[in-house]
């Protein structure tokens, strides 16, 4: 029980022992068996799940499917001779491909010299091999394929630029210089590079082994094996089973990387602690687990009680209206289907087609996809999508009353503030779409950690610390910057400073969080840094805007709740879905008597700093008021700090006011038992009035039923991509392609694929001409038509349509008008 005094005079493991009683000793030969049997297992694992064949040619179809690749070309254009995509050369025109082994690669060119050329006068082309000069051709203006040979010693694993050089003319009305024509250029590996799949299931086995032992000799007891378990998934999963060499290459050269990182740790902490290895074992107690277990429970009544109303049938529906809730479903599907392949699931070759589209331009969210797949395997998207929602629910509130007693709360307290956190109205909100941001429980995790380690300088303690920064990256990128940010204040305002021998005693144990972090978060970063390099991850300045907080959206009761939502949609109707963030006003006034009693306490400066800062950073890059406008520090980030410039929603910050606020209400009640009568009353209403404020009752649910033309489509012969318009850029896009079985010439993420916005910007006029040529270059066939949709943003659409000799009409349903490109697709 917390001291009625001072709460941070009560912290579990401060004064003694007796909550979780750190007993040093050696490793029983059981716990070697059992890292052996690790060992070996990730060994096979590796090594089956890799051992497949690669891609051993790259095809680009210049004018399709070369975006952010192809320098020096004119504007694509269409054949009119058989319909191909083409784009004509200047005087140099270079397109960059990658390496599928160290072997002799084979390129082949498909070319065509300007008809003006006699063909007894063929145009010289000059092509060179990254910079070095590799042959001379006699292009003929007939299309034909030019086939070259390219010595493996001239190859580069990261990219090859092969640059055509000649002359130009100019033909009559037309003021280009133009070089010749390109079609198509392939890459292709002569020979397979067998070895590699072995060398990579080496590799990770080596990594895990040597994670394995640093964290033994650290005094990680079972969670060792969790967080090894966790490396192998992480590692496996992203580009080590990429099919494409250069991914893998690099996926193999960072896994040695992290080794050599892995066995420097354990040389360094075996030399500062200068002793021989032991483990940290805490003491059971059955009595401790009677809170967990009534949290655990009254917390799964609650989110199946929330959800049930949206969910009647939880493998048929989702929580709230369509949109980016069946992104998220879809991506469940697509893990679950790819790692069945053995193959990565960063890259889906059927979005934005024909280039595809990485994975990571969005969220990959493993921390639901890849920990969800054994779930997905065996009962489907659909059912992970809502167990997920409910498991984040009851981990969240757990997670948070248990950070509160080890703050010093009483169980009450912690109570109210595990259902304050857990079904607070921003968490709520989130889980009508945005599954990637209801990974809140690993957020409070890393803090319990850190709160852990503050208190007993535990390794055990860095190390679930260090395994809940990892995982709340897994869930979402927001939380990667975010949350270090929000442990470096904790960490600062909460570690005894003055204590010089705190610091050296406390060195190798903190090394672990950082050693388990980098274990977990590297593997998954190397995706996304690839995806992004060199890019502009900035959004938009008024999309900053639009989903930032205002301070009065703390005080704008829920337009959720069952009893007075509709009363407050009336009074806030402009407040937007980023926008709901009220911590709820119960939360708020048990807040306000914690932070009053416990005013002298660190803790509660701990939490109204971080409070404060997380509530000014959640307004945006700027704060209106009337006519003046005030820059805020997140206008900072935007424009100068490179990792923090890419988050769009700073609304979302408000996630951790409501962790703070929790804390503080949790401490309001601290000393329940020895309050009067009345007191006691008072604080029952007040947890009474969390309870009644975390009502919630959306009235939205989307089915993942597929539609009737996606049946229809699935159907037709052929192959060729779809277009589905207006809504062209949308969650439910990748998720209705599972049913279709055709590609899409679109897709949605975070940001669009390099040197695809031209294209989409050009598809979304459909029916113009322009939007026609583009589908037929880029090999679309069918456009679905939400003729509602069309009819509100482009009135006389119809009309055009019908002008167009080239659409056929083809299928008609409530809901969607099918046209078809009778020219047919050509890439």
């Amino acid at each position: 029980m917390a001291s009625a005094t001072n709460p941070s005079h009560s912290e579990p493991g401060a004064a003694g022992t007796d909550d979780a009683a750190a007993v040093r000793y050696a490793p029983p030969r059981f716990n070697l068996i059992l890292d052996a049997v690790m060992v070996i297992a990730v060994a096979i694992t590796s090594f089956v799940f890799l051992n497949r064949p690669l891609d051993t040619q790259h095809l680009v179809i210049i004018g399709a499917s070369d975006r952010g690749i192809a320098t020096g070309f004119h504007g694509a254009e269409i054949s009119q001779a058989d319909g191909r995509p083409f784009r004509w050369t200047t005087a140099e025109a270079t397109v960059r491909l990658p390496a599928h082994g160290v072997t002799d690669h084979l390129l082949m060119l498909r070319l065509a010299a300007p008809t003006g050329v006699a063909p007894s006068m063929p145009q010289a082309v000059a092509v060179d091999l990254n910079r070095t000069h590799l042959a001379t051709l006699p292009v003929l203006p007939a299309p034909r394929v030019y086939r070259l040979l390219a010595p493996h010693h001239r190859i580069a694993i990261a990219g090859n630029d092969i640059t055509l050089r000649t002359a130009t003319t100019r033909v009559p009305g037309d003021r280009r210089d133009l070089g010749v024509v390109a079609f198509a250029v392939t890459c292709a590996a002569l020979n397979e590079t067998a070895w590699l799949p072995s060398v990579q299931a080496a590799a990770v086995t080596g990594a895990a082994w040597a994670l394995l032992i640093a964290l033994r000799s650290s005094g990680i007891g079972a969670l060792r094996w969790i967080v090894v378990a966790l490396f192998t998934l992480i590692s496996l999963s992203m580009r080590h089973s990429d099919l494409r060499f250069a991914h893998r290459w690099e996926a193999l050269l960072l896994t040695l990387g992290l080794a050599t990182v892995f066995a420097l740790f354990l040389l360094i902490t075996a030399r500062w602690k200068g002793s021989e290895a032991s483990v940290e074992r805490s003491t059971f107690n059955a009595h401790h687990l009677a809170f967990p277990l009534i949290t655990t429970g009254v917390a799964t009544l609650l989110a199946v009680l929330l959800l049930a109303p949206l969910t009647p049938d939880p493998a048929r529906f989702v929580p709230g209206p369509p949109g980016d809730n069946l992104e998220y479903v879809w991506k469940l599907q697509w893990f679950a289907d790819a790692i069945a392949e053995r193959r990565s699931p960063t890259f889906v070759p059927y979005l934005f087609y024909p280039t595809g589209y990485e994975l990571a331009y969005s969220e990959l969210t493993p921390a639901h996809t890849l920990l969800g797949l054994p779930l997905t395997l065996l009962a489907g998207s659909t059912l992970t999508y809502n167990v997920l929602i409910v498991i984040s629910f009851v981990l969240t509130t757990l997670l948070t009353a248990l950070l509160a007693e080890r703050l010093g709360a009483g169980r009450l307290g912690a109570f109210a503030a595990g259902i304050g956190v857990g079904f607070c109205l921003w968490r709520y909100q989130h889980t009508l779409g945005q599954m990637n941001m209801i990974g809140t429980q690993w957020t409070v995790l890393a803090l319990y950690g850190l709160e852990g380690f503050i208190r007993r300088r535990s390794s055990s303690d860095a190390a679930l610390m260090g395994t809940g920064v990892a995982l709340a990256a897994w869930s979402s990128w927001y939380y990667g910057p975010t949350l270090w940010l929000i442990m470096a204040l904790w960490l600062l305002m909460r570690w005894p400073w003055k204590e010089t021998r705190s610091l050296r005693t406390a060195g190798p144990a903190a090394l672990t969080a950082p050693l388990v972090a980098l274990a977990l978060i590297a593997p998954y970063a190397q995706p996304t840094i690839q995806a992004l390099r060199g890019g502009d991850t900035r959004h938009e300045y008024t999309s900053l805007l639009s989903l930032s907080a205002r301070p009065l959206d703390y005080l704008t009761p829920s337009r959720y709740h069952a009893i007075w939502g509709a009363w407050s949609a009336q009074i806030a109707p402009d407040t937007a879905g980023a926008q709901l963030v009220a911590p709820g006003f119960a939360l708020l006034a048990l807040a306000g008597v914690g932070a009053w009693r416990w005013r002298r306490s660190p803790i509660t400066w701990t939490l109204l700093i971080i409070a404060g800062v997380c509530f000014v950073l959640s307004l945006g890059p700027e704060l209106r008021l009337g006519d003046r406008t005030i820059p805020l520090p997140a206008l900072l980030a935007y424009e100068h700090i490179p990792v923090l410039r890419s988050i769009r929603a700073w609304s979302r910050m408000a996630f951790y006011v409501q962790i703070c606020v929790g804390l503080l209400a949790a401490l309001g009640l601290t000393g329940f038992a020895q309050w009067r009568r009345a007191w006691q009353a008072l604080g029952v209403v007040a947890v009474c009035g969390v309870l009644l404020e975390v009502a919630h009752a959306a009235p939205w649910s989307a089915s993942t039923a597929p539609r009737p033309v996606d049946r229809w489509l699935a159907t037709q012969p052929g192959s060729g991509a779809t277009l589905q318009v207006p809504d062209s850029f949308s969650g439910a896009i990748e998720y209705y392609a599972l049913f279709s079985k055709r590609p899409s010439l679109t897709g949605y993420g975070t940001f669009e694929p390099a040197g695809a916005t031209a294209d989409l910007v050009w598809l979304r006029e459909f029916p113009s001409e322009r939007a026609l040529t583009t589908l037929r270059r880029l090999g679309g066939e069918y456009i679905l038509v939400r003729r509602n949709a069309m009819d509100r943003e482009r009135p006389g659409w119809r009309e055009r349509a019908t002008q167009q000799p080239e659409l056929a009409q083809v299928y008609e349903d409530d809901e969607f008008t099918v046209y078809r490109i009778v020219t047919g697709p050509h890439p």
